[in-house]
């Protein structure tokens, strides 16, 4: 998932080794800006990147996709995740994201918003209006593309497979790069990010969220692309990562990721983009946990024969936790799924999901170490579509959950389904 509500300014101070970081930059800058001009992130498909040609509707330099989701009218036999006595309720959840792009010159200006409602029949209180606003600003020079952009998402929901309230919270960010073209197949990206993370508590369980997972993160790093062949590209990732804590400075971490990747294109005979790697978090406090070694995320689909369509997601990586003892987890995971055409405009889906939250606990001299915690969480289902026109499906769905913790309260299951309609505007 990161403005269109709000920008933040980067405002730490410039390190000697980021002073040096900037002065090879600007020498590259210096050099390229007066190489010929080159053409502008083109593809071999020679389409430009920008998806101005694809839109919908276009008025004058204005490209725009609206689409109209109703991703679920249905039930949810567990509301609240709860071990004992879950509440079911009948809900819907419907939302209206736009894709936009504003073309002057040779620059582009590309924003996404997505406003979605959620709502529950009974429990009114876990109704809400949520948003979500990305806006980008790409000025291309001849072999260079600057970009500046923000982000700010608005929500009420569960921010992961941990906590099973949900809870309002806000992650706002700005951002700003340099895209190089250093040959006609190698381009390299000079990037950085900081996002800030805010979230609401909820005292009535006696959970304060704001003091464990406020915090301040930002991302420095470049990241090389090579266009191996008109579908395959493979990337570089390499970048250093900074967290700091509003209400608990013990949580406050430093660290880098090292992301080889490779990229399908959709005419590829695989799909889709698979990165593993290496993270490394170093916490400043003593007694708080580190972390180095493998993370990964992939998601690849395969054709077979144009009728079925077979999906794989692999995912590890590091997730901050709201508990005052365990600080973070690794989450590992994998999902799949085969959707199959059976015939005409009917399909079948089957899909299924495995996660696992490994939890790390600090150390605290003079007392009995926490009982190991992995918590597991999985899901199985599947469904029925029908495709009414090439702009419109219609979907039934029906999923089980199932979470085993060794926390009280923390193991439950439950079902939900429903229908659900995706509609391009026309």
């Amino acid at each position: 998932m990161e403005a269109g509500a709000s920008a933040l300014a980067f405002d730490h101070a410039l390190t000697p080794f980021r002073l040096r970081q900037l002065a090879v930059a600007v020498s590259l800058l210096a050099l390229l800006l007066v190489s010929p001009s080159g053409a502008w992130a083109q593809p071999s498909g020679g389409q430009t990147v920008d998806g101005w040609d694809a839109a919908k509707w276009r008025f004058g330099p204005l490209a725009v996709t609206p689409k109209v989701e109703l991703k679920n009218l249905g039930w949810d036999s567990n509301v609240f995740n709860e071990s004992e006595n879950p509440k079911s309720d009948f809900t819907a959840t419907a939302d209206a994201p736009i894709d936009w792009w504003l073309r002057f010159g040779r620059g582009r200006l590309h924003g996404v918003d997505v406003f979605e409602g959620v709502w529950f029949a009974t429990y009114g209180d876990q109704s809400s209006f949520n948003q979500r606003h990305e806006l980008t600003l790409l000025v291309p020079i001849n072999r260079v593309r600057f970009y500046v952009g923000g982000s700010y998402l608005s929500t009420n929901d569960r921010p992961g497979y941990e906590i099973n309230t949900r809870i309002h919270h806000i992650d706002s960010g700005a951002n700003a790069g340099v895209v190089i073209r250093l040959s006609s197949r190698l381009d390299l990206d000079v990037s950085g990010r900081q996002t800030t993370y805010s979230y609401d508590d909820d005292p009535e369980a006696g959970i304060y969220y704001s003091e464990t997972l406020d915090r301040r993160k930002e991302n420095y790093g470049g990241q090389l692309r090579y266009r191996y062949t008109s579908e395959t590209t493979f990337t570089f990732l390499a970048d250093q990562v900074r967290e700091r804590y509003t209400g608990a400075p013990e949580r406050d971490n430093d660290g880098f990721r090292i992301l080889p990747a490779v990229e399908f294109g959709q005419r590829a005979i695989i799909n889709g983009k698979a990165q593993v790697g290496y993270r490394k978090l170093n916490t400043l406090m003593a007694g708080m946990p580190d972390f180095s070694g493998l993370v990964a995320n992939a998601d690849l689909s395969y054709t077979l024969r144009g009728v079925t369509r077979f999906t794989a997601g692999v995912s590890r990586d590091v997730f901050f936790s709201y508990e005052v003892t365990r600080p973070f987890y690794i989450q590992p995971g994998f999902t799949v799924g085969v959707t199959q055409q059976v015939s005409g405009p009917w399909d079948l889906q089957a899909r299924a999901s495995w996660y696992r939250l490994d939890y790390r606990q600090v150390d605290v001299p003079g007392t009995e170490p926490l009982p190991e915690r992995n918590d597991r969480y999985r899901t199985f289902g599947g469904g029925v579509g029908y495709k009414v026109s090439r702009d419109i499906r219609v979907g039934f769905n029906v999923d089980a959950f199932h979470r085993d913790s060794i926390e009280p309260g923390e193991s439950y299951d439950g079902l939900r389904g429903g229908m659900a309609v995706t509609y391009v505007v026309k």
